[in-house]
């Protein structure tokens, strides 16, 4: 059983749609809690019923990390997706942060989801944000804080069907598989997708970005990508708000909405 929080427009009016948040990866969920809790506020504010969650053995969610899975992940997005549509007459939004991303993606193809998809800093492999992962189980033994006794590489450890402790987090062979397969791609029927990321206006954008428009062709009608200044919220060592992030995303969102009413 996973941990929600609902929020939703006062006056009991009823939601012209929902949004569900995907959340990152392990401490980059924590880092990103109150970057996602304002942006939350601010679509509940215009009308949006915005559910958060925690995906089991994560936050206040049952279990341990140790037990979780990409599959139970999966079916936790799948869960929540459902009760949101529930809820609202209007379209269901899928809103994945960095791994978030690639689980919210994945999702959406697996179980049919066909509402549009926001994109925040999304990973574009699973298997290389694993290995960044990983390292810190390098690094920790090269500054002597780490408790593991054993000298294999943390990927052979997990090769052979063993947990290894990463930066507090017990990570299963499970959920490590899954996600090193994970890519980012989206469903052939996703009426839109909005891709924000972090960055100078100068710097281009990333490579996933035009890899992922050349797989769509003209598969789908809509992948918007816009950059905005503001701190990598999601690692930096203290707890960061990106506004410019936070003000594009709401515009996006309102925009989107407002197009697909006109052409309904």
């Amino acid at each position: 059983m996973c941990f929600c929080v609902a929020r939703g427009p006062g006056d009991r009016a009823r939601p012209k749609g929902a949004i569900v948040h995907v959340p990152a990866f392990a401490e980059e969920m924590n880092k990103s809690r109150r970057m996602v809790a304002l942006q939350c506020e601010a679509l509940a504010l215009r009308g949006w019923l915005v559910v958060q969650f925690d995906a089991g053995g994560c936050g206040d969610s049952e279990g341990d990390f140790a037990d979780a899975s990409w599959e139970a992940w999966l079916d936790d997005v799948r869960l929540v997706h459902r009760w949101a549509a529930g809820q609202v007459d209007g379209p269901v939004w899928l809103w994945g942060l960095r791994a978030g991303a690639l689980l919210a993606c994945e999702a959406a193809s697996r179980f049919a989801m066909d509402g549009p998809i926001l994109l925040w800093q999304p990973v574009s492999s699973g298997r290389q944000h694993l290995q960044q992962f990983l390292r810190l189980v390098t690094m920790a033994k090269v500054v002597g804080k780490s408790g593991e006794a054993s000298r294999e590489s943390p990927q052979s450890r997990l090769a052979a069907g063993e947990n290894v402790e990463v930066a507090g987090y017990v990570l299963s062979p499970s959920l490590a598989d899954g996600l090193a397969s994970a890519t980012l791609d989206v469903p052939a029927d996703a009426p839109r997708v909005l891709w924000l990321q972090v960055a100078a206006p100068d710097v281009p954008p990333p490579r996933a970005l035009g890899e992922l428009r050349e797989r769509l062709g003209e598969r789908t009608p809509v992948l918007e990508y816009r950059a905005v200044a503001g701190p990598a919220f999601w690692q930096v060592q203290e707890i960061e708000e990106a506004p410019e992030l936070l003000a594009a995303t709401t515009a996006l969102v309102e925009e989107t909405a407002a197009a697909e009413l006109a052409s309904a």
